[in-house]
């Protein structure tokens, strides 16, 4: 759904208006999908007269009027964002426009929902189940190792760049005693 027009709180002064982001994943009941889709695609015209969408971001609540119907939702705030993609300017099918980032997911049903979890877990596909803790899990650290590392990659950029200063570089191999076989013949 695009919300360029549509303020949030309409209670509020013209200064103090809150834009969500421009547009947002609308999941409605089956049968007013239905609904939607059909004047979408046959009269395009009529969905601003047929439907009305408004949010409250602060409490994640969305309330949409469709054809004198009222649906209450929540508003969630998926783990990833998406990218919405425009084709077709000037019949090109083949470049592909960003118009706009999807973070919001508005889930609507006919009742009221107690819920005030924000954010969801999951994604909008099902390899994104449980996304969340998958990709953004903590990992362990050992303080130990980590000072360890830390120290390494210090000594080996101090070299790096002590290297690049240089005017003349010149570099041996030196082996132990454990000398393998094959060097040993060839020279």
């Amino acid at each position: 759904m695009n919300m360029n027009q549509n303020p949030i709180n309409k209670n509020k002064s013209k200064s103090n208006e809150i834009y969500l982001e421009e547009q947002f994943i609308l999941r409605l009941p089956l049968e007013e999908a239905r609904q939607v889709r059909t004047m979408l695609h046959f009269k395009p015209e009529k969905i601003k007269k047929s439907m009305k969408i408004s949010v409250d971001p602060v409490d994640n609540k969305v309330s949409v009027d469709l054809n004198r119907k009222k649906l209450f939702g929540n508003l969630h705030k998926l783990p990833t964002i998406i990218e919405s993609q425009k084709t077709n300017i000037d019949n090109n099918k083949s470049l592909l426009y960003k118009s706009a980032d999807i973070c919001y997911l508005a889930d609507c049903s006919g009742e009221e929902s107690t819920k005030k979890k924000a954010e969801t877990p999951h994604g909008i596909c099902p390899p994104l189940k449980n996304v969340k803790t998958k990709r953004f899990r903590k990992t362990l650290c050992n303080k130990e190792s980590a000072f360890e590392t830390e120290s390494l990659s210090k000594e080996l950029y101090h070299l790096l760049r002590a290297d690049l200063e240089a005017c003349y570089t010149r570099f041996e191999i030196i082996y132990t005693d454990d000398v393998p076989k094959d060097i040993c013949k060839k020279g």
